[in-house]
């Protein structure tokens, strides 16, 4: 199985037209341009003295170096234009594989790499934002459903309400995992602002490697009334997440759309703080390791995806949590 992925490093959005950009692709800079006919990708390594060319500019269709005026064409990444030789010289960029898919820029060095399949539909929400925390245990807050009751407490569920045993199935697959619970009832004012015919709603998490959660809310008509998708990347010592929302409540979609707004960048704060929190204490105890009981099932298999030992688990297991 190829083991290579495309990854993204930034929204659409934000990448203006001749504009050069700078991202990191697992770390190495790279320089974004946006054209009339697409986006390209390079090494941000001018080949002549290592200035970045995202500090360039571009000039008559050329990626042009703010150092000497090298200049490079933008199809290729060839060297067009010397001006201290006058003519070019041989020479070119190294290029980057680059799509456009979901809103954002995904870029591997590798053209076969693999594209996650996420809904091809506009989200109703898009979030993004930083996080100072590692990448597996952002990816288990957003897929677990145990700190809920206390991290948003009165917003998805609550601490203080008497809990109902709920059954899970976990599913390996050769993409990452699925996890289907049984139904429960509102628990927490998201839920309990929606009509009594979304009372009671079925969470399936899903976990896609090597960095995507996506959660999903389906009600008594095996309808999926949310889907929340969140993307993850590693910039540095931060995890850089982009949140597609799709809300499905027919026209109430568009009705509750600002208050979900404020209530998901809400919920989003809450999981940052603590995370962060964890982060911070982590630091001062890294040889220290996690005790897991069986409610942490989510957790664990994360753990094995992210360090390849996830062929070590069973492809089918069955565990409770009480929510």
């Amino acid at each position: 199985m190829n083991s290579e992925y495309f990854k993204p490093v930034l929204s659409t959005q934000n990448l203006s037209l001749n504009k050069p950009k700078r991202v990191l692709l697992n770390e190495t800079p790279v320089v974004l341009v946006k054209t009339a006919t697409g986006i390209v990708a390079f090494e941000d390594f001018c080949p002549h003295r290592g200035l970045a060319l995202s500090e360039g500019f571009m000039v008559a269709g050329q990626l042009q170096c703010k150092y000497h005026g090298w200049s490079f064409d933008i199809k290729d990444g060839e060297n067009t234009f010397v001006p201290a030789k006058n003519s070019k010289i041989s020479c070119r960029l190294i290029p980057i594989f680059v799509k456009e898919c979901y809103e954002l820029i995904w870029l591997s060095y590798n053209q076969d790499a693999i594209m996650p399949t996420l809904s091809s539909s506009k989200p109703s929400i898009f979030l993004t934002g930083k996080i100072k925390a590692e990448n597996t245990n952002v990816l288990e807050n957003f897929l677990e459903g145990s700190h809920t009751h206390y991290v948003h407490d009165g917003l998805v569920r609550s601490k203080n309400q008497k809990r109902n045993v709920i059954v899970a199935e976990l599913v390996n697959n050769s993409e990452g995992f699925i996890v289907n619970y049984e139904s429960e009832p509102s628990k927490g004012l998201i839920t309990q602002l929606l009509p009594k015919n979304y009372s009671s709603l079925k969470p399936v998490s899903i976990y896609i490697h090597p960095g995507i959660a996506v959660l999903k809310y389906i009600n008594q008509a095996q309808k999926v009334i949310a889907r929340f998708e969140v993307i993850l990347i590693t910039e540095g010592e931060e995890i850089r997440y982009f949140a597609r929302i799709f809300i499905n409540i027919g026209w109430l979609s568009l009705v509750i759309k600002p208050i979900a707004r404020y209530m998901f960048k809400r919920v989003i704060h809450q999981d940052k703080k603590i995370l962060e929190l964890q982060q911070q204490n982590l630091s001062w105890f890294r040889e220290k390791k996690f005790v897991s009981a069986e409610t942490d099932t989510v957790g664990k298999y994360i753990f094995a995806w992210q360090n390849s030992k996830n062929h070590d688990l069973p492809c089918k297991t069955t565990f409770n949590v009480y929510w």
